[in-house]
């Protein structure tokens, strides 16, 4: 991921008009700040203040003023293969309106914005440690609120992810798992993502990563250990696993938060 620009409470005046016919290129995340009319390809919404649009690159957009001063933050970035994937397993949605509960991503984008224009040494890598909870965020905004009613497969599902947690190094597999629960593969992964907000798999692949850093953190183990330990056969593939959770890689990890 890389971050071309960001604006914090950036003010215009009432009678505001930006035209972008052939949209932004890169991804932009546009929170605003106060009444707007905002038009994403041949839709137009109506706002109010603290809606969020996640704007795809070279998406077609309007922003007009709506009868007040307009205010707006805003970042730009590109987005990696991987970072549309977890996009996607958050849940996050593009060209459309995200209503938001509280002033969390202005914070977040206002901290984003100092760090950007600073000459903090390892602000890279804190700049995609902020961005990864704006997605994360953003992605809990996006989902439909709890009806309050339990699906059948609840309870026995939050014993399964009790068991990838406590013994993340098993052979974990969608396959075996949703013939354990006697149910398809299909509906398995709708199910868990449904409850959790999260593939099973790429909740696999976290619980193995924290546990790593555990091991890292509290014992003597070497890293290939360690890998072993978390169900990695192939260290390598391990280690470029654990620099993508953690921006850095195994050993670094253990020398920078033990000495």
């Amino acid at each position: 991921m890389l971050i071309y620009m960001i604006g914090w409470h950036w003010k215009h005046s009432a009678d505001l008009a930006i035209e972008r016919p052939d949209g932004h290129f890169g991804t932009q995340i546009i929170l605003v700040q106060s009444k707007a009319r905002i038009v994403m390809g041949e839709k137009e919404y109506r706002v109010s203040p603290n809606t969020a649009f996640v704007v795809k690159s070279c998406m077609p957009h309007c922003i007009y003023a709506d009868g007040e001063e307009y205010i707006d933050d805003w970042i730009r970035f590109s987005l990696e293969e991987d970072d549309l994937e977890d996009m996607d397993e958050l849940g996050v949605i593009f060209n459309e309106p995200i209503a938001l509960p509280d002033d969390s991503l202005s914070k977040l984008i206002a901290a984003c914005e100092e760090l950007f224009g600073s000459q903090a040494s390892g602000k890279n890598d804190a700049l995609r440690h902020i961005m990864n909870g704006i997605f994360a965020y953003i992605g809990s905004c996006c989902k439909p609120k709890a009806s309050g009613k339990r699906n059948y497969y609840d309870a026995e599902l939050e014993k399964l992810r009790r068991r990838i947690y406590s013994s993340p190094g098993e052979d974990w597999n969608v396959p075996d798992i949703a013939a354990e629960l006697n149910i398809s593969v299909s509906h398995f992964q709708r199910l868990y993502k449904n409850l959790y907000g999260i593939s099973c798999m790429k909740d696999v692949w976290t619980s193995r990563m924290e546990y790593a850093k555990q091991l890292l953190l509290n014992t003597s183990l070497t890293a290939g250990e360690i890998a072993e330990m978390c169900g990695y056969q192939n260290y390598e593939y391990f280690s470029r696993s654990f620099v993508k959770y953690a921006c850095v890689s195994p050993v670094k990890f253990r020398q920078k938060f033990t000495g």
